[in-house]
């Protein structure tokens, strides 16, 4: 194997992976390809390796990569990634309180909520979402929403908010805005942003 130039490399090796061997090694012992390696599901324990660096689209994962995110609050870690699309819709009816749906960090949790109550356009737009036969996409939380404009802020439009899923009361929800970084919470019935995102654990 040979990278010329990387701004990150992350390799997950699989729990059966002993110390001393070699990529080689472990590639044929697997049954493994390269092809195989980049197109690794989430919590499969294959190889996985990727050489992209913030903000730069991860070919065949269906968009592209924002950060990796620390093991934090119950979740573990994992890389982030952003889709290439982006649409505009209401969060929802306001006035309804939707229980589960209230974590500042998952947001693949909050979107099943969402999604389990019923008549929530951008949760439900993000889990139809598709891109290179990926099917796992969601609308990320609060805080994943932060890391996307602290890790590749470019990838986004600066003007407006972002919805999020993550649900600040009965009546509004949390949102982001992409040219200087706040959040703030706006009524559910407004239109704004969606983009889908989805993860691969570590």
């Amino acid at each position: 194997m040979h990278i010329a130039h990387a701004d990150n490399i992350h390799i997950h090796l699989p729990p059966s992976f002993a110390l001393g061997t070699t990529l080689e090694t472990a590639l044929e012992s697997s049954a493994l390809t390269p092809e195989s390696m980049a197109t690794s599901s989430a919590g499969s324990s294959l190889l996985a390796i990727h050489t992209v660096g913030h903000g730069e689209y991860w070919t065949g994962q269906g968009g592209h990569y924002i950060c990796t995110l620390p093991a934090l609050h119950g979740l573990p870690a994992r890389h982030l990634i952003a889709a290439a699309e982006e649409n505009e819709c209401t969060w929802g009816k306001g006035g309804e309180d939707v229980p589960g749906a209230t974590s500042q960090y998952d947001g693949k949790a909050n979107t099943a909520a969402l999604l389990a109550h019923g008549g929530h356009p951008a949760a439900e737009w993000a889990a139809a979402y598709e891109a290179n036969g990926h099917k796992d996409f969601y609308l990320p939380s609060r805080f994943e929403w932060l890391m996307c404009y602290l890790a590749a802020p470019q990838l986004f439009k600066k003007e407006g908010w972002y919805w999020s899923s993550s649900q600040y009361s009965r009546h509004f929800a949390w949102c982001q805005d992409l040219e200087l970084g706040s959040s703030d919470s706006i009524g559910k019935g407004y239109e704004l942003r969606a983009r889908p995102v989805r993860t691969i654990q570590l």
